[in-house]
């Protein structure tokens, strides 16, 4: 007969393990992971100058203006690097999506999305959007619109030139 002690230290084992699996699972997967890039990596891979830089957040932008080349990173779970040629951008605009809250004097306006729209000179390539602020990955905005701003500001003066 099978005494109740070692039926019982085998349960336990067997649990452990089945509880240890996942865990080690995981740490295994995130060690394999490709590395993310950073800004001043990204930067120095494309032997970038940058002129003008703005950081908020996991984002940034900066300005090339030997090359006049515009630079868009975005860090975090849904990484973004972006250069655009600003030779080839005919039109940079705001884009911004909104819902309404409240009713009457208590009613105002909730921003859900904030991005720069960059429209190119040929017609086969689509706009692209650089993500100013996005309310579900971040539920606060702090100076985004701001930044959009003066950005579009920057860029409407690179490629009015």
């Amino acid at each position: 007969m099978i005494h109740s002690e070692s039926v019982n230290l085998m349960v336990s084992f067997f649990l452990l393990v089945g509880l240890a699996i996942p865990f080690a699972y995981t740490k295994f997967n995130f060690q394999n992971l490709p590395k993310n890039t950073d800004f001043q990596d990204f930067i120095s891979q494309n032997n970038f100058k940058l002129t003008k830089v703005e950081k908020w957040k996991n984002h940034q932008l900066g300005i090339d203006a030997e090359k006049n080349k515009l630079v868009y990173f975005r860090n975090g779970n849904y990484p973004v690097q972006t250069i655009i040629d600003l030779k080839e951008v005919k039109n940079i605009s705001i884009d911004e999506h909104c819902h309404s809250t409240g009713s009457g004097r208590l009613k105002h306006e909730i921003i859900d999305y904030l991005g720069v729209k960059v429209q190119f000179t040929d017609a086969n390539h689509p706009a692209k959007m650089l993500e100013i602020y996005d309310q579900k990955l971040f539920p606060s905005m702090t100076a985004e619109k701001a930044i959009a701003k003066k950005w579009i500001g920057i860029l409407q003066e690179r490629i009015n030139k």
